[in-house]
């Protein structure tokens, strides 16, 4: 099942990262996204009432939105539910007139598999690569990717 995120989700999506270290490993990255499941608005996905997985989502502008951080726990990932929070992400936000999905991952140029698997993933969800990005730094190179709607 998938729902909007709500405050009393915070603790669940602070536990999936911490279960995660290869995709968040850097202290200031764990903080920004707890912050975000707290502030920003966004989606969980729930197997039998225990949150899973979770997206946040940030609008830019009236026609564009970014997902800003998005995990799945460890033991339920490969299994449609980060395609599901997307599904229903891209569902809520056409019904609100938007036209394009952002999202930033590490770049083609870093050899992290994981990151690998995730740029795969986004692609194979209707998201371009669209250009490189030097937000984190030289050691970690960002990319842009963006999905139209």
């Amino acid at each position: 099942m998938i729902r909007s995120l709500g405050p009393e989700d915070a603790e669940a999506c602070d536990a999936i990262v911490a279960g995660l270290p290869d995709w968040f490993g850097v202290p200031q990255g764990v903080a920004e996204c707890a912050e975000a499941v707290r502030t920003q608005e966004g989606l969980v996905a729930v197997d039998s009432g225990e949150v899973v997985g979770f997206l946040t989502v940030s609008r830019l502008r009236p026609r564009a939105a970014e997902i800003t951080w998005m995990a799945v726990r460890a033991d339920r990932r490969r299994r449609g539910r980060g395609r599901k929070l997307i599904d229903a992400l891209v569902d809520r936000l056409v019904e609100q007139g938007v036209r394009l999905l952002l999202v930033k991952t590490l770049a083609e140029s870093d050899p992290d598999p994981g990151y690998r698997e995730t740029r795969r993933f986004y692609e194979a969800l209707g998201f371009v690569p669209a250009m490189g990005l030097d937000l984190w730094g030289p050691e970690n190179p960002a990319l842009l990717m963006v999905r139209p709607l």
